[in-house]
């Protein structure tokens, strides 16, 4: 497996090479890669992780790292406010963290959102920056009262949001996540959908089910008869992974 792995990364290094020419691999991780590539980790321990294992990846493909560089990846709270936070906090190396991190997020061109964020509709993320962003595009505009509209305000809601902004902001991207797929079908989230659907030209959705709390059903290939709708995660919720494209020039 090991001997495979760095196979594909030599094929994927000589088809870089191919499509930039003299550039070598070490110029292009310095000058094309690292420069355009972030992530933002709320927890130490899987941010350390990140950056021994991406680290590693990279000197093990021959890449070099000069004494000053460090990879994109941030200890921070992608929903806390794009804005710096050195007064706000008290370690140094955090607060710079965190200062870098708001600048990515205001002002460097996001043009590809990967992830899969944390669905809690009792969301610890307060901040008004992020829930601003969520009920000025997401809650409807008409006389209809939710039933339930704190659901809008969910963790994983104001992740796509944020992305759907950012990416906006950029005039050209993609948005690609795994998430509840509780937005699809609720009526709640009906302001969402039509936001996204404004934002974006090309959406696919694959809704994985899965909801316990549904008690969806699937039907067994081979028996045909209903068996029990299986999650692909340890959790009653539903999921879905979506893919979003917003072309130049669109909404």
């Amino acid at each position: 497996m090991i001997e495979e792995r760095f196979k594909n990364d030599s094929e994927a290094r000589s088809l870089i090479q191919q499509k930039l020419g003299d550039i070598s691999w070490s110029d292009y991780v310095k000058d094309h890669l690292l420069p355009r590539v972030f992530g933002f980790e709320l927890l130490m321990a899987p941010y350390s992780i990140c950056h021994l294992k991406l680290g590693l990846f990279l000197e093990e493909s021959g890449y070099q790292f000069g004494n000053s560089q460090r990879l994109g990846v941030y200890l921070t709270n992608t929903l806390d406010d794009a804005a710096k936070k050195s007064e706000m906090l008290f370690q140094e190396y955090i607060a710079e963290e965190s200062n870098e991190a708001a600048v990515i997020k205001r002002d460097v061109p996001v043009m590809e959102v990967i992830g899969n964020p944390p669905y809690s509709a009792n969301s610890a993320n307060n901040g008004k920056w992020a829930k601003s962003l969520v009920q000025d595009s997401y809650y409807p505009k008409d006389e209809i009262k939710e039933q339930n509209p704190k659901l809008l305000l969910d963790d994983y809601v104001k992740f796509i949001r944020f992305s759907q902004w950012r990416i906006d902001k950029t005039g050209t991207g993609i948005l690609a996540f795994v998430t509840n797929h509780g937005y699809l079908d609720n009526p709640t989230f009906r302001g969402m959908r039509q936001s996204l659907a404004k934002s974006f030209n090309w959406i696919r959705i694959l809704d994985l089910h899965g909801n316990s709390k549904k008690k969806e059903t699937a039907i067994d290939p081979e028996t045909k008869e209903k068996t029990k709708d299986e999650n692909v995660f340890d959790i009653q919720q539903g999921v879905a992974v979506c893919i979003m494209i917003k072309e130049q020039g669109g909404q």
